[in-house]
């Protein structure tokens, strides 16, 4: 939409003279857009027709996300030509001026997305920050407003500005941001859970935290997704017994997650020594403690119980402690950040804080008596990345499937005698279960099944750091129980091999090479044209692609610290603002080719492209060695990769109108395609890429993409040269 936007108001801007005072009506609709998107996003199953509990299908979700996003998008790519129009610059090249307003966007985009991330989303609420964002939206305008010429003019937009700004301090003062925010949350959460009574909503740095009621029953959610209920004795008694008893003697105890809802409380009925309880969120254990039953709150407090606010996954890479049993009690690996509990370096990491007799529990949604072909893969591809790390892997039936994984055998068992004595040697009391639940659970027929099923389910890839497969099975699990028709078109991408995701590559060369041996149908100016703007599109492609690459390298190697993902983010936008800013500055001061320059920043990206996992690798042995290390070498990738990116805005632009394209018209071609390849980038890399073909590979497909914009430069030197 920001491609549309920028591409049309490249148009527009052409055929006005007076670019200022539409500029500042366009920043007055910007004001009103947020507002409604949040209303419209938060009103989602309602607009869908989606009922309280059912899934919302990924597609229809998706197309309904692009659709409330594109108006706001589509003006803020619009605007940016008037942008360049209306800049007051000294500089005599229009090219730098282009460069000039992308620096202050990049800038403030930084600048922008740090003060959300550590201050503005941790105290206030998303209508509050858009009361901010139209206070500093009206101090611009009125600026602006004092730089039109024309007193009538000036006269109109001053009146306007008074009344916008007395409706803002009217609906401020009246407390009308907070009413709409409590009505919106209350409309939303009465589309998820029409039978629960909301009792509190409130942001963590990491998650909007829901509270419902419902009888007695508390229920907790994060960013819509169900979390736990308590109190539950029945169902908190059935899992932590279940799992207790697989271990002959569970004396030291790592807990992942899960934590909240009086599973601590059953697990410290076993001769539990230590129990160490590892959460991220620490706004969670605070909203469940005003909500929890006592005896509950006690265990918090309990002399054995450590509790460790930490990232799961940074915890045990540090951990120097060793554990009896560890526990992964987090929700199914439906994004990426989930997904790194569940992959093959996670376990490795695991294996070696655990004792030689330990073991590690872990599982996922799974159906009762079949195992299908989408089932399969997912739990398949799970319980191979285990056994590549444990010898003895025992899967549990069921609608969830627990994976027991260990060193040596007859440490978990399906022998529902053993286990009965275990539990009975422990005398446990409690009225929600007994040593008689195991046969239930582990009827003999079930369990052959399911283990012979899933180990005999041939997988064409385990899950992994570098190839997060498993969570992309989620997405097609996600299609198939919400009624979706996307799950042929996901199937079929999952069995292409690698080679398959290049060959949009050689399409791309032959149509083009095609056209260009047509007589007289391109001119030197449309080659260059085309050539120029493919670049800014596989760069803007390659920008993201590696971004998100690199998020995910990160979110690996030194787990999912919140704030440092925001650094990272904020890196990557300042290295586009350094790139385009130094670009900048060579255009008025050296006299070079810019073909050539180009030609020479894609062979630059395309060879960083290439290299990037390579980098990531050495960067990993480097961590092993120095946990701390590795850090500056990574921050340094994301600001070269920001640089490299944002070097060719203002140079492509230079190229464009020395050919005679109009300033705005340029600026707003190349913002939108340099928009529209990191969208496709962002979007194709984080949800298929990735996951189906691997970092590697991902990086290849990256670097192919500027291979042929490279490829394209260079044939067009080599003519020009000729003709010379």
């Amino acid at each position: 939409s920001i491609f549309m936007g920028a591409v049309l108001g490249g148009r527009a801007v052409s055929h006005t003279r007076r670019a200022l005072p539409f500029f500042i009506l366009f920043q007055y609709v910007l004001i009103l857009l947020p507002s409604i998107q949040i209303i419209l996003i938060r009103n989602l199953r309602l607009l869908l027709q989606i009922s309280s509990g059912e899934y919302i299908p990924f597609l229809p979700m998706v197309a309904s996300i692009l659709g409330a996003l594109l108006p706001f998008s589509f003006l803020i790519g619009f605007i940016f030509p008037f942008a360049i129009t209306i800049y007051p610059s000294l500089a005599k090249n229009p090219a730098q001026v282009i460069g000039s307003v992308y620096i202050f966007e990049s800038a403030g985009s930084t600048i922008g997305g740090a003060v959300l991330t550590f201050y503005l989303i941790l105290y206030y609420s998303p209508y509050q920050i858009i009361a901010i964002f139209i206070f500093f939206t009206l101090l611009n305008s009125l600026f602006l407003t004092l730089q039109i010429k024309k007193r009538r003019l000036q006269t109109f937009f001053l009146v306007f500005w008074v009344a916008l700004s007395a409706g803002w301090v009217g609906l401020t003062y009246s407390r009308f941001w907070n009413r709409i925010e409590n009505v919106t949350i209350k409309q939303r959460w009465h589309t998820i859970n029409a039978q629960i009574k909301l009792v509190e909503c409130t942001n963590s740095p990491y998650e909007n935290i829901m509270v419902g009621k419902m009888s007695d029953q508390y229920s907790i959610f994060g960013n819509g997704q169900y979390l736990t209920s308590f109190p539950d004795p029945f169902q908190t008694a059935i899992q932590a017994h279940f799992i207790l008893s697989q271990h002959p003697h569970p004396e030291n105890v790592l807990l992942i997650g899960g934590g909240i809802g009086g599973f601590i409380s059953e697990i410290l009925k076993h001769p539990v020594k230590t129990l160490h309880y590892v959460e991220l969120d620490a706004k969670l254990i605070e909203i469940a403690q005003k909500y929890l039953p006592r005896k509950y709150k006690k265990t918090f407090s309990d002399p054995r119980v450590k509790i460790f606010l930490n990232d799961g996954r940074y915890y045990v890479k540090k951990c120097r402690n060793k554990y009896d049993l560890i526990i992964i009690h987090l929700p199914d690996p439906s994004n990426a950040m989930l997904n790194r509990f569940y992959t093959l370096n996670f376990f490795q990491e695991a294996a070696k804080i655990l004792k030689p007799g330990g073991l590690l529990v872990t599982g996922v949604s799974s159906a009762v008596n079949y195992i299908g072909p989408e089932i399969g893969n997912y739990t398949a591809s799970i319980y191979h990345s285990l056994v590549k790390v444990f010898p003895q892997v025992l899967v549990t039936p069921g609608d969830y499937n627990y994976f027991f994984a260990s060193f040596i055998p007859g440490v978990a068992t399906a022998d529902t005698k053993i286990l009965a004595q275990r539990y009975q040697s422990r005398k446990i009391d409690t009225p929600y279960f007994s040593q008689y639940h195991f046969r239930i659970f582990l009827p003999p027929e079930r369990v052959d099944f399911i283990n012979k099923a899933i180990k005999n389910f041939p997988v064409h890839n385990i899950n992994s750091d570098t190839h997060p497969v498993s969570y992309f099975y989620n997405l097609i699990l996600w299609d198939i129980f919400s009624g979706g028709k996307g799950r042929k078109f996901f199937c079929k991408l999952e069995g292409l091999s690698w080679e398959w995701y290049f060959s949009p590559f050689i399409l791309i060369m032959v149509f083009r090479f095609i056209y260009l041996s047509i007589p007289k149908t391109s001119p030197p100016a449309q080659k260059l044209k085309f050539n120029s703007l493919y670049a800014i599109f596989s760069t803007g492609f390659a920008g993201m692609g590696m971004e998100i690459i690199l998020l995910f390298a990160y979110q690996n190697m030194y787990g999912y610290l919140y704030q440092k993902i925001g650094i990272i983010v904020a890196l990557f936008m300042a290295g586009l603002a350094t790139g385009a800013y130094l670009m900048n500055y060579s255009i008025g001061r050296f006299a070079v080719n810019r073909h050539k320059v180009l030609l020479a920043l894609e062979i630059f990206i395309t060879g960083f492209s290439f290299s990037l996992p390579f980098v990531i690798n050495g960067v990993f042995r480097i961590q092993e060695i120095n946990f701390t290390s590795g850090e500056p070498i990574f921050m340094v990738l994301v600001l070269s990769a920001g640089a490299l990116t944002g070097s060719e805005f203002p140079l492509v632009n230079e190229i464009l109108i020395k050919d005679g394209v109009s300033a705005g018209r340029s600026a707003g071609v190349v913002d939108g395609l340099d928009h529209l390849g990191a969208s496709i980038g962002a979007a194709c890399t984080g949800t298929l890429l990735i996951p189906l073909v691997g970092t590697i590979q991902s990086s290849m497909f990256i670097a192919g993409l500027n291979a042929v914009s490279c490829l394209f430069m260079g044939f067009f030197l080599v003519q020009k040269s000729r003709e010379h």
